[in-house]
């Protein structure tokens, strides 16, 4: 596909339009200089591949003779002076000239490919759209662990081994490691002492020594097990046996095909004893490819029966299922409120499409949804494989769901955000759950959006993408006005089940001691509990309690590596029973602070570090310290989902779990409790701070707080009990939260828009984030209005208006991880504007990056301004 193509195809995208140009910028890169078309001896044939550096575009390289290469395979090859893993994108030279003596493919590092033809222009795409080398691309698409990694060694020269130690100098303690370390040489990574590292160079310079790369980790690969069986024509003459081997043969006697393993518990060398009997002839021996899943791996949750459709639901299922019968694809937003049954759509829309012989791609914005979904696909589709992608899995489960999806022995992937890369074959329907959430967005590395990359996806390959919400995001609903996208509508929950009432309370009249436990969320928690019913606590802030401040200077305790406040955490990030502390009061024993940027770890101090005050308070609470307050003042039993409690494998599994078998009377959580959980016997959702989060300095601060707010209170209700929301709040008279109190999404848009359109603020402006990050903030700051200036020259080829640069300004986190950061927003009216500067600014701006300390990252489409 050409650049032109690609871009045509980006510009008809479903909902935003904020993709755009695709393709290699500029040609692919080659190992020397343009010539005619050709390839020359003695390598006819040739390859274009993907290097594992930060380089742009493809380089070709030749094939050797009897060498089996296929697009989608990694391999060795030389770059420059050194090797490096590359990755296979293309046969041929992709018409492009060359005349001059290729460079060979050195090894093929994995014969069996691991992603085919159609990837090959999804990372196409992601490069350009993204502005990130294609190799690094590749690497951080797939699996995490499949590349093996290579190291850089150094030995002796024959002429170095000869040399006399004498005339070596000060070199001679160097030539002395390696030739002890002949032939195999040492790893560079030995050497730390700047004086060895130089030394190393001289000799390599004098011809006396040489660099090398080997494969010091060969990567995640399939996983073997041994299967044992009888022969069933042994040799009429019995050889001689050792013990263990006639007690293997024994076993073996009239038992069907046995693993290995099986047999390692009676004998320490089960494998030797198995091939000895394999060489006389007694025993068959076969390689079997095991899968490494994990079957306990879903939550299982009550559901119920299926419940007859909705019309709202058939009227959506029809539309879904009449796009795949048609083919060529098409976009839907079903915007249905909370419980609406979005879930069930999709099984059904999903049953349709493996039914046409079609694959699924199914996205979740969390984990722990995700392991919620995949109990419910197995059960309502029974007999479908499901392929499950994201970093909660071990690498060789990665690795083995990734290669099954690849091989079309499964043909449904679900994930979350990294899982829109799924190597999926005959792909038919796209389905984007959440299509809201930020948690889409990735923030670190390849900064791509797994909602914009599906409806790609989903253009390029003629499926059907429907994007599920009971709050859109602006771009997607805004893509419904524009036609982009049809509206499926669901406005009802089943079988009479309603909606939650809603009460916003002023936390500024609350009585004094009751501002985390309001007197009416009180009230309706003891009731809910009488009843035997659950309830919900959500507050955005993970710990014990906030922000340590001295009642005497005034001071917040911060990081010593970052512009932020530490936080409070329990003994083992877990709370403490028998703690006293009240809003503002003492702290349990074996707490930490910790930084949430940076995870500092410090002891809280006894008295203030900068005026040596020994009044030291903890403002605000956290989730530790709210489950502490509801079980002390209550009497209720409860767990508590975040990023602490959550940490080891399955943690989010087990307390989902047992909060769904009614093991606990609450569950206090932060956002990841808010989205997506069914809860049949959960009739109370508390809000114990609705304010955090929406003073934030990123224009998108209202619309999370109205999405976060909406989408927690949905929790409530759900099945044939009435649900009851309580938001406390310090501004019961924002605009967001009277939209969530109301459950009125459109009145919300529009307030919202009218703000967007005035700022050229997306849906309907483009934006880039450049961020800037060093040690020294002076010549950091030098450097970002350096980078302005350049922006500006390049800005003003454009239409009037067309651009607006904002800063360069210290990020809202000035620091961070010890290095200062600063940042320049880019807002434009078109993708296509937007590319064509950055790429124009960023390749000579690198170059002079190159020679300082200072850092750039470019995010496109950024999420988070912070």
């Amino acid at each position: 596909m050409t650049d032109t193509e690609t871009h045509k195809a980006a510009g008809t995208l479903g909902l935003t339009g904020t993709l755009g140009l695709a393709g290699t910028p500029g040609p692919a890169g080659v190992s020397g200089p343009k010539g005619l078309p050709g390839c020359k001896e003695p390598y006819p044939r040739a390859c274009m591949v993907a290097v594992d550096a930060a380089v742009p575009g493809f380089y070709t390289y030749g094939i050797p003779e009897g060498m089996d290469i296929r697009v989608g395979q990694m391999v060795r090859v030389q770059f420059g002076r050194r090797d490096l893993v590359g990755y296979v994108m293309r046969l041929g030279t992709g018409g492009k000239p060359v005349t001059y003596t290729l460079k060979p493919i050195l090894e093929v590092l994995r014969p069996e490919p691991l992603f085919g033809e159609r990837l090959t222009e999804l990372v196409r795409f992601v490069s350009s759209y993204y502005l990130y080398p294609e190799g690094l691309a590749v690497k951080e698409i797939l699996p995490g662990g499949i590349a093996p990694k290579l190291g850089k060694f150094v030995s002796l020269t024959p002429a170095g081994m000869g040399a006399d130690p004498g005339g070596l100098g000060e070199l001679a303690r160097v030539a002395g490691l390696l030739k002890a370390s002949h032939p195999g040489g040492l790893s560079v990574k030995a050497f730390t002492d700047p004086r060895e590292l130089r030394g190393l160079s001289e000799l390599v310079r004098q011809g006396l020594a040489s660099y090398s790369w080997e494969i010091v980790s060969k990567g995640v690969g399939f996983s073997f097990e041994w299967i044992l069986s009888e022969n069933p024509e042994p040799p009429e003459k019995l050889p001689r046996l050792g013990k263990n081997e006639r007690d293997l043969l024994e076993r073996l006697k009239g038992a069907p095909p046995t693993p290995l393993s099986h047999f390692r518990i009676f004998y320490k060398d089960a494998l030797r004893v198995a091939r000895s009997l394999r060489t006389k002839g007694l025993i068959g021996m076969e390689r079997n490819e095991l899968s490494r899943d994990d079957p306990l791996r879903a939550i299982s949750l009550p559901h119920g029966e299926v419940r007859k459709l909705t019309a709202d639901q058939e009227k959506a299922l029809d539309a879904i299922n009449g796009a795949l019968e048609k083919g060529g694809g098409g976009g839907f937003l079903l915007f249905g409120v909370t419980g609406s049954g979005k879930t069930e759509v999709y099984l059904r829309a999903a049953e349709k499409a493996l039914g046409q012989g079609k694959g699924v791609l199914w996205l979740a914005p969390e984990i722990a949804l995700t392991m919620g979904l995949e109990a419910r696909i197995k059960q309502a589709l029974a007999g479908t494989r499901v392929s499950v992608l994201h970093s909660a899995l071990s690498q060789g489960e990665r690795h083995d769901h990734w290669q099954n999806l690849e091989r079309g022995h499964s043909r449904l992937a679900l994930g979350a955000r990294s899982a829109v890369f799924a190597p999926i074959r005959d792909l038919g329907l796209i389905i984007v759950d959440e299509e809201h959430d930020w948690a889409y967005k990735q923030e670190d590395g390849l900064r791509y959006h797994g909602r914009d990359l599906a409806l790609w996806r989903a253009k390029e390959c003629k499926a059907v993408i429907v994007l599920g919400s009971a709050t859109p995001s602006l771009e997607s609903y805004q893509g419904t006005r524009t036609g982009r996208l049809g509206l499926l509508v669901m406005n009802e929950r089943p079988e009479g089940a309603r909606l939650p009432t809603v009460s916003v309370n002023d936390r500024r009249k609350a009585p004094k001691g009751s501002r985390v436990l309001g007197p009416e969320l009180k009230r309706e928690l003891a009731a809910a509990f009488r009843r035997g019913e659950q309830a919900l606590l959500f507050i955005n802030r993970r710990g014990h309690s906030g922000v340590p401040m001295c009642m005497s200077c005034g001071e917040t305790l911060k990081c010593p590596y970052c512009s932020l406040s530490l936080t409070l955490h329990g003994p083992q990030g877990g709370p403490h029973p028998d703690s006293e502390c009240g809003d503002m009061g003492g702290i349990p024993e074996g707490s930490v602070l910790m930084c949430h940027g940076c995870g500092y770890r410090g002891k809280p101090p006894d008295v203030c570090p900068g005026c040596g005050s020994g009044i030291v308070r903890y403002m605000g609470v956290g989730t530790e310290k709210l489950q502490e307050l509801v079980e002390k003042e209550l009497g209720a039993s409860g767990l508590r989902l975040d990023q602490d409690s959550t940490r080891r494998k399955g943690g989010s599994k087990g307390i989902l779990e047992a909060f769904g078998k009614k093991e606990a009377d609450f569950m206090v959580g932060t956002q990841m409790a808010a989205k997506g959980h069914d809860f049949g016997n959960l009739t109370v959702v508390g809000v114990v701070d609705a304010d955090i989060g929406l003073n934030l300095p990123d224009f998108r601060s209202s619309e999370r707080t109205f999405q976060l707010l909406s989408q927690v209170s949905g929790r409530a209700g759900r099945a044939d009990k009435p649900g009851k929301v309580i938001i406390q709040t310090l501004n019961p008279g924002h605009y967001a939260l009277l939209a969530a109190s109301q459950n009125d999404y459109l009145g919300f848009f529009r307030n919202e828009m009218e703000i967007r359109e005035s700022l050229s603020l997306p849906p309907l402006g483009r934006l880039a984030l450049l961020r800037f990050s060093g040690p020294e903030e002076g010549p950091l700051a030098e450097m970002a209005d350096n980078a302005r200036a350049g922006l500006e020259r390049l800005t003003r080829i454009g239409a009037p208006g067309e651009f607006e640069i904002l800063g360069p300004a210290p990020s809202p986190i000035t620091r961070l991880k010890g290095l200062y950061r600063y940042q320049i927003m880019l807002i434009s009216k078109t993708v296509r504007g937007r590319h064509q500067v950055l790429v124009a600014f960023l390749a000579p701006f690198r170059k002079a990056l190159a020679k300082t300390k200072i850092a750039m990252t470019v995010d496109v489409d950024p999420y988070h301004l912070m």
